[in-house]
């Protein structure tokens, strides 16, 4: 007689990632951009091009946990809008202000990385409500990344 000691087939319930959520990635995506602009020695989130990229990521995966997350995107995304009503230049549109705040974190020189990061996180809201390529392309991105622990 001989008796095997092997692991179960499915180890973790076979998914890839195991059990996480989209409230999990958008922690994890808000801690990744938060030590990559505050500066790390491995996170390297260290440009207005990254930061704006992964500012729009990271809010996106927060307006789709829901919750508190979509709370605090949602307050992060209101500042622009009431700043657009009180400036007396009409509504902008959602696209408008998508582009206008990408570009805000995109174009300057920034010395300070948490401005780009604020712009980017604000320009997720708005680039979802617009719709068209630019919610299209961040859906995506979310949809995959969400994917992974249900792989």
């Amino acid at each position: 007689m001989y008796t095997t000691m092997a692991a179960a087939p499915s180890l973790g319930h076979g998914t890839l990632l195991g059990s996480i959520t989209l409230s999990g990635l958008a922690a994890c995506a808000l801690l990744l951009l938060i030590l990559g602009v505050r500066g790390s020695d491995t996170i390297k989130i260290n440009t207005k091009q990254k930061v704006t990229l992964w500012s729009l990521l990271t809010g996106s995966l927060m307006e789709a946990a829901g919750g508190n997350w979509n709370d605090v995107i949602t307050g992060i995304g209101s500042i622009p809008e009431s700043i657009n009503a009180e400036s007396g230049f009409g509504d902008w549109g959602a696209a408008g202000k998508a582009i206008f705040l990408t570009l805000a974190a995109w174009g300057p020189k920034w010395k300070r990385m948490i401005w780009p990061m604020l712009f980017g996180l604000a320009a997720s809201v708005y680039w979802i409500k617009a719709g068209g390529i630019g919610a299209v392309l961040l859906n995506a991105a979310r949809t995959t990344l969400g994917n992974l622990g249900s792989m």
